[in-house]
């Protein structure tokens, strides 16, 4: 019998593996049977479970992972049967895996040598006789015999000589052949390596924009909190104590001290790789297909387990709201796999969608949505994962399908407002529906669009409670 894997999710998701072993180790240490990708899949310990081939069947053992082994939503505390068909996940967000139990004849081996060596043992020995018979007198060889004999005695060692004289030259001809083929293989892995050396380059050099950009944001936020500090510290002059003044700029210069600590905040440096790895599995690029034929796509994030995605109303039903979708899908980052979708529905009075991805084994999702306007002051630092310009931005390829990878762009809180927030960062088409995190990893706002005169500079967003308002009018977890 074989063991079979199929990811369901995460970095490898579409995947198959099969093994024949009586111990099959799982996790992200690259000497694991089955493993996960050791960037992505973070939710994975290094060794985190292993199945052990036994009389009853395989059995699933945890080996102490950071966060558990799931067997069908189940959490496991001792060795568990599997049976085929079983989901097994990997931390209660982690990646998950199908497993199946494929039947495999085993090839017997061939009796026929068998049947003969006890067929020959069975059989009566030959009897020899203890003395032999008078051997004949061996005729006298002809003269061209006996040269012939001479002659190859002679050349025999001239024989041996070219023979090795071949094997020699066959050995350095193999040497050459190993060592061409060896400067070759040195040359393709110096340009790979230079290769890798360009990449990591553009890669600092968009890193560097980007760095400049968020900078020059927070300069010009800290401007603006000197500037508004500087005119409460003027009207606190001329206020001459009246109650009524006191109280508003009390009231202000509340608000000026949180605009200043984050700040702050921002200034002492946000990890932008952390919310990065903690939410970019949860984000997908959305296709859209309408029954007039017209395709869109835009971006997509999970907000639960079940498969519950948040987009944009514009990406599932048109700029006007009236178009319907005929296919409707996601592909997760990291993922070429194309998983269909379901409409739930779309919001009257905002830009805000919801649909559903029915995946076994459950989805990624985000780390969680901001429920009230609290905190969100004009300077916070922010990121936005999504998929501007669609495919048409470099991706890696696998099977001939790109793999979709989400991009990163960061910015600060331009405006913040009872039902948009303005955002300083970079949006494209493609961005529609893109989450814009805090500096914990939270979902502020929803990205639906910007100003065009700005080129993409000035972007605009639903505030997050204001999806969860909408979440909670279709009873759905927020």
């Amino acid at each position: 019998m074989k063991a079979q894997f199929k990811f369901l999710s995460g970095a490898r998701a579409g995947q198959v593996e099969a093994f024949r072993k009586g111990y099959i180790g799982l996790g992200r240490h690259p000497l694991s049977d089955v493993r996960f990708d050791a960037e992505r899949d973070l939710d994975v310990s290094s060794r985190h479970a292993a199945i052990v081939r036994k009389t009853e069947g395989f059995v699933l053992q945890d080996l102490g992972s950071r966060n558990g082994t799931f067997v069908n939503g189940q959490r496991i505390t001792g060795d568990t049967l599997l049976r085929g068909g079983d989901v097994i996940g990997f931390g209660a967000h982690g990646p998950a895996l199908e497993f199946a139990v494929i039947e495999a004849d085993t090839d017997l081996p061939s009796t026929s040598a068998a049947e003969a060596l006890a067929e020959r043992s069975s059989s009566p020995r030959e009897v020899f006789q203890a003395a032999s018979a008078p051997r004949p007198t061996a005729p006298r060889q002809s003269t061209g015999v006996r040269i012939a004999v001479e002659v190859a005695r002679q050349t025999a060692q001239l024989r041996r000589t070219t023979k090795v004289l071949i094997a020699v030259l066959l050995i350095v001809g193999t040497g050459f052949t190993w060592m061409q083929l060896d400067g070759r293989r040195r040359a393709n892995e110096l340009l790979h390596l230079q290769l890798r050396a360009d990449s990591l380059m553009r890669e600092s050099r968009a890193l560097t924009t980007e760095f400049q950009s968020q900078l020059k944001g927070v300069r010009d936020a800290l401007k603006a909190s000197q500037d508004e500090t500087a005119r409460l510290r003027r009207e606190l002059d001329a206020s001459g104590g009246d109650a009524t003044s006191v109280a508003r700029l009390r009231t202000e210069l509340d608000a000026a001290e949180r605009r200043q600590r984050a700040l702050a905040g921002a200034v002492g440096g946000v990890n932008y790789r952390a919310i990065s790895h903690r939410n970019q599995d949860a984000v997908a690029i959305v296709l859209v297909e309408y029954t007039d034929g017209e395709r869109f796509s835009g971006t997509a994030f999970s907000i639960d387990s079940m498969g519950t995605m948040v987009t944009n109303k514009h990406v599932l039903a048109g700029e006007d709201g009236t178009k319907t979708p005929r296919r409707l899908g996601v592909v997760f980052s990291g993922s070429s796999q194309f998983w269909r979708a379901e409409l739930i529905g779309v919001a009257p009075d905002a830009d805000i969608g919801v649909f559903r991805v029915l995946i076994k084994g459950g989805t990624p999702r985000v780390a969680g949505l901001a429920k009230s306007r609290e905190g969100l002051e004009r300077g916070d630092p922010v990121a936005i994962l999504g998929y501007p310009l669609g495919f048409d931005l470099p991706m890696e390829s696998q099977g001939g399908q790109p793999i979709a990878e989400p991009t990163l762009t960061v910015g600060t809180v331009s405006k913040s407002l009872t039902s948009v927030v303005q955002v300083d960062a970079y949006g494209a088409p493609g961005s529609s529906g893109s989450p814009i995190f805090d500096r914990d990893g939270k979902v502020i706002a929803l990205l639906y669009g910007g100003e065009r005169e700005s080129n993409g500079k000035i972007i605009f967003a639903v505030p997050a409670y204001v999806v969860s308002d909408y979440l909670k009018s279709l009873n759905l977890p927020r």
